[in-house]
């Protein structure tokens, strides 16, 4: 088997999972997005203040946002621009499936825009360990951990937009390996394309330019034409540049404000503080704390360190590559008064930066410490089944409907949801987990009980709380579908199931095989 058809199986094995473990609904930050692209698919604008729901929660939700006097989504437009046609798919649907909502439907099909955008992720990841110059188990191990042992596998059923910028920061990472290799004009244009995308959805991405072009610029220097190699980067940044610019201009008449200026944070003060409090709580949170910090929600990570001198000998300029990419995101979110990112599972800022914690753990794996390296892989795809089976905003709803610790969330307000193992959403997740099985099978919710400060203990019922968030399973349990529509979604739900083992043990097949076949 060839690595070109190994590649397509473990898109598709890796697809089939994240569409089996979907949500295939969308909520805040996602709804934002999902509104820009409704509107530029049937009204061909940007505004959102001028639609209407046939389904009351979405109705309910659309008008939260419609009250708040912003008729514009405040996010970057890349996410918006990639769900476009899953957006016109589920629209096209819908015209000939008249039993089922129509907003139903083009949710539904909107929310597949990360199942793709991940598992496109998780194959640029598998391509790039190859070039690494890994074994073959090696890379298929590092790509399973990473596409189901890191937060990358709940955020395939998210709406956020770090999976999008997190696949254009690996492609820029994989143009720039080309272009160093093989001295090509196009890979030059991949970088450019991938950054000006990952800027379009994340305007702090910027902060990354100067790395890549110190990667790239002592291959730069030996082109003979050095000015078409420039062209070959400025003219795709600087279209994305404009089209930035003048997204800015249609929602605020002014090029410059990009629409968090409406925020609260931003009328209070700004979004960042250079306190040394803030410094230093930001970085505890980010990486130690039990809400979000990065070793509980990848626990890869805590080998990073030691891959990294192994790393550091075989690939020197990738090691500062990667540590550069990882070093510049810290400095950049310590500073950010929200660096928990709200109701999140983990991390969520550090996301795009996941690849280039896990690439090093390669040279592990090729050593005696390959047990470890599994040990902490299998723990962390324990780590996110709860996050991928529930809904982890649920939790948080839970905590502050039940007042349960001392609550927060706002962005300035840190409490227990964040620092307190009590309150962890990897123990909450399970529980949600575990309680919503035992309500499908025996009708009733589990206790949730934590000791407190002031009483002995604090319980409250998961009732309501515990929803297993897939979509065919909520399909059933509502009742949306008739009997024939039930049996046919079953049928597709095993037939998806049949096609991730049959791709898996292709998989396991191709890893065994002798090296050496082409890519």
């Amino acid at each position: 088997m060839t690595t070109r058809t190994a590649s397509l199986y473990l898109f598709i094995f890796i697809g089939t999972i994240y569409l089996l473990t979907a949500g295939g609904h969308y909520g805040g930050d996602g709804f934002w997005n999902y509104l820009t692209a409704r509107s530029l698919v049937l009204n061909g604008d940007l505004v959102v203040s001028d639609q209407d729901f046939s389904i009351p929660e979405m109705q309910r939700q659309y008008q939260s946002i419609a009250s708040s006097n912003r008729t514009y989504s405040k996010y970057g437009l890349g996410l918006s621009l990639a769900e476009l046609p899953f957006f016109a798919m589920g629209h096209i649907l819908s015209k000939f499936t008249s039993k089922l909502p129509a907003d139903y439907l083009t949710m539904f099909t909107t929310s597949l825009t990360n199942v793709f955008i991940c598992s496109l992720w998780c194959l640029g990841f598998f391509r790039i360990a190859l070039r690494l110059g890994y074994q073959h188990r090696t890379v298929w191990w590092l790509t399973l951990f990473f596409a189901l042992g890191s937060m990358v596998f709940p955020y395939s059923g998210y709406g956020f937009s770090e999976p999008l910028v997190g696949i254009a920061l690996l492609g820029a990472t994989g143009g720039c390996f080309y272009f160093t290799k093989n001295e090509l004009i196009w890979a030059l244009v991949v970088v450019s394309i991938c950054m000006g995308l990952a800027i379009l959805t994340k305007l702090y991405i910027v902060i990354t330019l100067p790395i890549f072009l110190f990667y790239i610029l002592p291959t730069f220097k030996t082109q003979s034409d050095k000015r078409l190699s420039a062209i070959a980067i400025l003219a795709p940044l600087a279209f994305f540049l404009f089209v930035i610019l003048f997204h800015n201009h249609v929602r605020y008449n002014n090029i410059f404000q990009t629409g968090y200026h409406l925020d609260t944070l931003s009328q209070q003060g700004g979004y960042f503080a250079f306190w040394p409090t803030q410094i230093i709580t930001a970085l505890y949170g980010l990486l130690f704390s039990t809400g979000r910090g990065l070793i509980f929600f990848l626990p890869l990570v805590c080998l990073f360190p030691f891959a990294y001198r192994h790393f550091k000998v075989s690939h020197p300029k990738e090691a500062q590559l990667f540590l550069s990419l990882i070093i510049i995101h810290l400095i950049f979110f310590m500073f950010m008064i929200d660096w928990h990112a709200g109701s999140s599972w983990g991390p969520r800022y550090l996301l795009p930066i996941v690849p280039y914690f896990i690439l090093p753990i390669g040279s592990l794996i090729e050593s005696a410490t390959k047990k470890r390296v599994l040990a902490f892989g299998i723990v962390g795809i324990i780590t996110q089944l709860p996050g991928a089976l529930t809904n982890p905003h649920l939790f948080v709803r839970f905590a502050q409907d039940k007042k349960i610790g001392d609550l927060i969330f706002s962005p300035s307000d840190t409490g227990d949801l964040l620092f307190s193992p009590y309150l962890s959403p990897i123990l909450g997740g399970y529980y949600q987990l575990i309680s919503g099985i035992k309500s499908i099978f025996m009708g009733t919710s589990l206790t949730y009980t934590i000791s407190s400060g002031t009483k002995r203990s604090v319980s409250a019922s998961l009732e309501n709380y515990d929803i297993i968030d897939i979509w065919w399973l909520n399909a059933i349990q509502t009742g949306l579908l008739n009997t024939t529509l039930t049996f046919l979604l079953l049928f597709a739900v095993v037939i998806l199931i049949a096609i991730a083992i049959y791709s898996l043990r292709q998989l396991i097949i191709w890893q065994r095989q002798p090296e050496g076949n082409t890519p």
